[in-house]
């Protein structure tokens, strides 16, 4: 259960879900439980149809790739190399490694592998190191230690534990040992039967006479079951040797459910062909944040340093007690939200506690040294002088204020004057239209900026949009970081918007994206009589071919003010 926990630390908030609820293999609700592992047989299932899919499009992606090359590399050349390069990739064939590797770990149960079972158990137990499930990561590797010890200390055991000895055997079906511990909680179950110990714990004659006549009552209703049942009614029938799963109707559901994974991860873009190096979310096309992308690349060595680490200080050289508190990762995934910054609110109360404790102090050193007090607060006694800086960043004026000094400058006029030209600050618009009722960026561009566009386009014979360019060692980068982060996105015409609109703005790499789509969906559909002007970049489109814009590009201002100024002059 554990194993299959880990799995859902990874996939939770990666799209996964949604992908198992639009196959419909299961509900919204129900997907949602398998992150958690509310029951464990269907988790397991349902992590098996996953494994199935993800092969076929890791293969599926392979074959593309060798029809492509003349000289293909190897699968496994391959799979090494676009795990370097692409995120996307290396995190699916994490999941589906770990999903494989569970199943086997289920395998060494069910065939009564002992060698298997020990040799799995060491390959799972980094990653409940590295994603911080410490009460497994403390006392899995001791269990590790015991079972490979039994033939040096207990070879006895040792020899039993590889006949089969490990597992129970409950039916003669194959493929269908089950543990001790899970046999031992069957078998408490049994004994108990539909009523339990309910009354009897106060009754001590009563419950002595259950505990030493209600194992054997069991066993002899479940051997007058097996044999004396129909097989077609019996609850242990002794005639189907077959394992449960393996019917006609059990493998083509299987087969049905593979078939419609793969086909919705197709429709969402084959996982194992994505050639960027961003990491995205499934349904919603959300770009990770970088430090999720180093979590992926780097949880595999973290979480087997930590285990390498634990047996050689707590087990072999035991320098270190094993009660000893194990540090938590806490990587940040999908599901896991990067370490925030404090509020404002906050860092004001912590500035003047410590304004407090440093003034008081040196009030005292200035009332036994005869100090000025007048002289001592003349000087600013900060870290950061609070004159130009606010909680140690830049303080920054108040734009608005200038509005009422320039209003004196400008005359009032009720109507728009008639004009050629017309110049539109595209961040603008973009911040002006927001896309009530649209569900993709190319309906966004198709159903509201194209027919603003249009509108502007009546009265006039040129229109030029100008957009901003966000640079990464701007001074306007601290400003833009003032605002908050978002959520990073790819835009894309089938790609979703955004449920917050501001909050996907706030980001200047989604505004980058987002402002070249723009300028290509308005040069590539708006053409005709009439003359279109857009920044794209450093560089202008037109909408009219053979047009010469040497004196409009390449074009270096970051602000799209002073580009207004630029195109006003041509």
């Amino acid at each position: 259960m554990a194993s299959l926990a880990t799995i859902g630390d990874l996939l939770d908030g990666s799209g996964w879900t949604h992908a198992l609820t639009q196959a419909n293999i299961a509900t919204p609700g129900t997907a949602e439980s398998f992150l958690k592992t509310a029951h464990v047989t269907r988790t397991r299932h349902v992590h098996q149809v996953t494994a199935s899919a993800l092969s076929i499009l890791l293969h599926t992606a392979y074959d593309a790739y060798s029809c492509e090359e003349s000289e293909p590399k190897s699968f496994d050349e391959w799979c090494v190399n676009r795990s370097k390069t692409s995120p996307q990739f290396h995190y699916w064939l994490i999941i589906m490694r770990l999903e494989l590797l569970v199943l086997v770990y289920v395998r060494s149960l069910r065939d009564s592998k002992f060698s298997l079972y020990v040799a799995v158990l060491s390959k799972l137990a980094p990653w409940l190191f590295a994603l911080d499930h410490t009460h497994y990561s403390r006392w899995v590797p001791i269990h590790i230690r015991d079972m490979t010890m039994l033939k040096e200390q207990h070879p006895d055991i040792a020899v039993k534990f590889s006949k089969g000895g490990l597992v129970v055997h409950k039916t003669k079906r194959p493929f269908s040992a089950i543990a001790i511990d899970q046999a031992h909680e069957q078998n408490n179950k049994v004994v108990k039967g539909d009523g339990g110990a309910v009354g009897l714990l106060q009754n001590p004659k009563a419950l002595l006479r259950w505990m030493v006549a209600g194992p054997e009552l069991a066993r002899i209703i479940e051997e007058f079951e097996v044999n004396c049942l129909d097989g077609g009614t019996g609850k242990a029938s002794t005639t189907n040797l077959k394992h449960h799963e393996h019917t006609a109707s059990s493998q083509v559901k299987f087969s049905k459910e593979v078939g419609a994974l793969v086909q919705v991860f197709e429709e969402m873009g084959n996982l194992f062909m994505e050639e960027s190096e961003d990491l995205l979310v499934l349904d919603s096309r959300d770009i990770a944040d970088p430090a999720i992308v180093q979590s992926v690349r780097s949880i595999e060595k973290t979480g087997q340093d930590q285990y390498d680490k634990y047996m050689t200080e707590r087990v072999i050289e035991r320098t270190t007690s094993v009660f000893d508190p194990i540090s938590k990762n806490q990587m940040p995934l999908f599901s896991r939200p990067l370490s925030r910054v404090p509020s404002k609110k906050k860092q004001t109360i912590s500035s003047l506690r410590s304004d407090c404790t440093l003034f008081s102090r040196l009030y005292i050193a200035c009332q036994t040294r005869d100090g000025n007090l007048d002289n001592f607060f003349k000087h600013e006694n900060h870290a950061y002088p609070p004159s130009l800086s606010l909680l140690g960043k830049l303080r920054f004026g108040t734009k608005s204020d200038l509005v009422e000094c320039l209003e004196k400058f400008c005359t009032s006029c009720g109507e728009a004057p008639l004009v050629d030209v017309i110049i539109l600050d595209g961040a603008a618009v973009i911040n002006m239209l927001k896309p009530i009722g649209i569900k993709t960026f190319q309906e966004y561009a198709d159903n509201i900026f194209l027919p603003f566009i249009k509108a502007q386009l009546r009265n006039v014979t040129r229109i030029d949009i100008v957009w901003d360019v966000y640079l990464e060692d701007s001074l306007k980068s601290t400003t833009r970081e003032i605002r908050g982060r978002g959520i990073r996105r790819r835009v894309a015409p089938p790609n979703a918007i955004p449920s917050n609109w501001q909050e996907f703005l706030r980001l200047a790499d989604n505004k980058t994206q987002l402002f070249e789509f723009l300028a290509h969906q308005v040069v590539e559909n708006l053409y005709g009589d009439k003359d279109i002007f857009t920044t794209c970049g450093q560089n202008v489109l037109c909408s009219r071919v053979h047009t010469d814009i040497s004196s409009l590009a390449p074009c270096t201002h970051e602000e799209a003010n002073t580009k207004m100024l630029l195109h006003a002059l041509d």
